[in-house]
């Protein structure tokens, strides 16, 4: 954390200075520009060329630049006949033929516009961004008086059709999704594609839209091709998120000219006719082709062998700077490496084409011609693009990191059944011969050796809200529940109505998600009262884009199954008591787009594609300070020749009396998210594992096994009892909660057993039917 403020400091210094060091900023920016303080947007500014290096000349440079573009609009947004300035304007009309009637530019325009439309609307669609409605919309296209036409109208009002994609010149994922759709017509959109917002409103794909039509028609000679909407999305993105109010409100037309002055970079790789030029597209591939000889052979003469030639990969990734591989946060990482190294012309760009290729080796070595180009066109992001690498070698239980969550919540059936927990980090709050007596329901049973229950005083430490009386285990908990959410979440008897609906909300998802639960409500509701809070609303939203948010997986039809049909009416009623709980209480404007449809299913799939459980217990602590007791007993009674004192027997009596009451519900049990814990990756031969050591939230993941340098860290998403469950029933639980095939190692091993589902599995489908 150190270094990383330090190297925070470093950029703050050099960009506010007078004159600024270009090569010093290229340095730092290749390692990686921080997000904090719109330090990324502004060294992006600089390196695309679009800031001057003397910061004495950025007003009058700025002021100039975006009222230029605001002409560019005007200039080019303009509909035929509606501003007529000439006798000869009042002769053209829509039916005239003529190759210099405004109208036949127009109508042919519109061809352009209708595949900017359709490529735009399926931006980025892991994450709700260019979804949400921006708070700068064009205030020349609002203006209906002022003679222009919104673009979303001659979208609608034209009935002209795409005929095709002769433009696209991307192979494989986009060739594929047009063949999908060759038989729509151009004006119809399927689920994945974003939606209309009211009149007045625009969203924030429909500034891209508009950048992007601007441009097509300042650049007539190389127009609009498909794949520059992957190359200008990431560059809005990070201006449009940038925390100085004044840089996000003109962030269109700094992404405008910043995506100009790319595109002269690499505008060789949409135009057919430089692809033999010095840096046209196909000698880039060969230059590739000759890198990854050099790096290794044999994976280059299996290539050769199987005729994997890169015109089935590579040329994607070239021509899109990889942002079609990788999840928005790691493309903008890479791209502050490829921005420092434009005077070599993104060399860099074929090193990290190589470690992709590199990485996947082993797959590779082993598939066929059709998996490898398979899995090449469909690099694997969740491997790939999030996860946590060992530098230096790990024991077998030791422990690798250590973190706290980015919120919190008890479950609310777990709350229900008096599993009492600090509301803010879960700590158990009663003792554990209360904790035994309540899970047993005898209120007779004393534990033995009392002293090893750190929990024996916890009522006189618990502290209390004083106007809704929920519980927390000290004051610095009480004070962060306070400062981040209780405030506005207390249900106190000072808003009976507001308390009323919370609750509603409450009991609605209990009855939409009956145990065992996976995931909370409260979560939402938290995350509403944190951003309302909030001192810097984007910088929280931000690190939610983070986590995996998709609703359906990206290559195979299977949905997220809290998102299934048979829950489509509860979730909606979910969604709407929520939407009313923000009009009347939040007024939260950046949230608005999470609880529209759309938003709302990729809000539950966010919670349920990367909520780590949390459990607690004073049992559990009691128990494994009465094993380390009694091993400290057997080895002095052994010195002694005497024989040692054995409580085993005593704790094995209260499982069972447990088992047979309360079942295997023992823990206070939640779920929180992790930033850290989310990069794992998964595996059902995992090599490490999340713990609770201090039996509160935070979150401990230690090794279960030697760890070597550079192996990948690796956990086990299924619950214990999952573990040993049959291949197929493995992997049916993983693709229904986090919208993945397992292929690690086991699941490799395992694949030629039959498809067969375990026993235990079969035993819970048939108690589900009865």
């Amino acid at each position: 954390m150190a270094i990383y403020q330090k190297t925070v400091e470093q950029f703050e210094t050099l960009l506010k200075c007078d004159i600024i060091d270009l090569k010093r900023l290229k340095i730092l920016a290749f390692n990686g520009c921080p997000a904090e303080n719109g330090i990324r947007s502004l060294t992006w500014k600089v390196l695309l060329n679009y800031l001057v290096l003397d910061r004495t000349k950025w007003s009058s440079h700025l002021s100039k630049q975006r009222e230029l573009y605001r002409g560019y609009i005007r200039e080019t947004i303009i509909k035929p006949g509606l501003t007529p300035t000439t006798e000869a304007d009042f002769v053209d009309h829509p039916l005239n033929s003529a190759p210099d009637s405004s109208w036949a530019v127009y109508f042919k325009e519109n061809e352009v516009l209708l595949q900017i439309d359709k490529d735009v609307r399926r931006l980025c669609p892991d994450l709700s961004f260019f979804q949400r409605e921006t708070d700068y919309p064009c205030s020349e296209i609002l203006n209906q008086e002022a003679g222009f036409e919104s673009l979303r109208k001659r979208i609608v009002s034209t009935a002209l059709k795409v005929e095709s994609q002769s433009q696209s010149r991307l192979t494989g994922r986009l060739e594929f999704e047009y063949q999908n759709k060759k038989n729509h017509s151009s004006t119809s959109y399927d689920d994945n594609e974003y939606q209309l917002l009211p009149d007045g409103h625009e969203a924030h794909w429909e500034v891209v839209e508009r950048i992007l039509f601007v441009f097509s028609k300042l650049n007539s000679g190389q127009s609009y091709v498909q794949g520059m909407n992957e190359i200008i999305g990431p560059i809005y993105y990070t201006f449009a998120t940038d925390p100085n109010l004044e840089w996000r409100e003109h962030a269109e037309a700094d992404a405008f000219y910043c995506f100009t002055n790319l595109m002269i970079h690499i505008r060789d790789n949409f135009m057919k006719i430089y692809d033999h030029s010095e840096f046209g597209i196909l000698v880039r591939m060969q230059r590739f082709l000759m890198l990854l000889k050099k790096t290794d052979h044999d994976i280059h003469y299996l290539f050769e062998k199987q005729k994997l030639k890169p015109e089935f990969y590579a040329f994607r990734w070239l021509t899109l700077l990889l942002s079609q591989e990788f999840r928005l946060p790691d493309v903008l990482r890479i791209w502050d490496s490829l921005f420092a190294d434009q005077e070599r012309n993104f060399e860099f760009l074929l090193y990290i084409c190589c470690a992709m290729i590199v990485l996947q080796r082993t797959r590779l070595l082993t598939g066929s011609e059709s998996q490898n180009i398979k899995l090449l066109q469909n690099y694997p992001q969740d491997i790939d693009g999030r996860q946590i690498i060992s530098k230096r070698i790990y024991q077998s239980g030791e422990l690798i990191f250590e973190e706290q969550p980015l919120v919190l919540a008890q479950f609310e059936w777990n709350k229900l059944y008096k599993y009492s927990a600090c509301e803010y980090c879960l700590y158990p709050l009663e003792s554990c011969e209360q904790n035994v007596r309540r899970l047993c329901q005898d209120t007779s049973i004393v534990i033995q050796h009392p002293e090893c229950d750190p929990n024996q005083t916890i009522s006189q430490r618990i502290v209390r809200c004083p106007q809704c009386n929920e519980m927390y285990c000290s004051t610095k908990c009480y004070q962060q529940a306070m400062t981040n959410y209780h405030s506005i979440l207390c249900q106190s008897t000072e808003n009976e109505k507001k308390d009323q609906l919370i609750r509603h909300i409450i009991d609605l998802w209990r009855s939409a998600h009956p145990p065992p639960e996976t995931t909370s409500i409260t979560l939402v509701l938290k995350l509403m009262a944190m951003l309302k809070n909030s001192n810097n609303r984007l910088l929280l939203l931000q690190e939610l884009q983070k986590f995996s948010q998709g609703v359906q997986s990206e290559n195979q039809k299977f949905y997220h199954k809290l998102l299934r049909k048979e829950f489509q009416s509860q979730v909606e009623q979910l969604r709407y008591a929520l939407e009313q709980f923000n009009e009347q209480y939040m007024q939260i404007s950046e949230f608005k787009w999470f609880l529209t449809s759309d938003g709302f299913r990729q809000l539950l799939a966010l919670l349920g594609r990367n909520q780590q459980g949390v459990g607690t217990s004073s049992l559990a602590i009691w128990v494994k300070n009465c094993e380390n007791l009694s091993k400290t007993q057997e080895t002095t009674a052994a010195a002694a020749g005497a024989a040692g004192s054995d409580i085993s027997q005593f704790i094995d009596a209260i499982y069972t009396k447990i088992d047979d009451v309360s079942g295997e519900f023992i823990d206070c049990e939640g779920s929180g998210l992790f930033k850290l814990q989310s990069c794992l990756n998964h595996s059902c031969d995992a090599n490490a594992e999340i713990q609770y050591l201090h039996n509160n939230s935070t979150l401990s993941v230690v090794t279960t096994r030697l760890i070597s340098p550079n192996e990948e860290i690796t956990i086990n998403y299924l619950s214990e009892c999952d573990r040993n469950r049959s291949r197929h029933s493995r992997q049916k639980l993983l693709q229904e909660n986090y919208l993945f095939l397992c292929q690690c190692n086991r699941c490799v091993s395992e694949a030629s057993e039959p498809d067969e589902t375990s026993e235990e599995e079969e035993s819970e489908n048939e108690m589900d039917e009865d």
